[in-house]
């Protein structure tokens, strides 16, 4: 029973996360292939990445800090799910 209910909990939390995982790695290309392209900063879609990448300072921090953690623990529920499953195959 913990182990479906956790499950679910990993698979709910998965499925809103990596929504905005990606938006965070879409960004951050946009940013990187800028950079290595010496574009310039004050074009539309460099700012327009940088905004939504890691400006919106403070509630832009909060969000990132919200994010980080609820990744570690998508983590952790995975690592936990496996260590469950293991056990589980160990007694058959």
């Amino acid at each position: 029973m913990v182990e479906a209910s956790l499950r679910k909990i990993h698979r709910t939390f998965g499925i809103y996360l990596v929504g905005f995982l990606g938006l965070q790695a879409i960004t951050g290309l946009f940013i990187a292939l800028g950079t290595l392209a010496s574009t310039p900063g004050d074009t539309w879609w460099f700012a327009l990445a940088a905004a939504i990448h890691h400006e919106w300072n403070p509630i832009g921090s909060v969000y990132r800090v919200i994010l980080a953690v609820f990744t570690a623990a998508q983590g952790i529920g995975g690592v936990i799910i496996y260590l469950l499953i293991r056990a589980r195959q160990g007694k058959s």
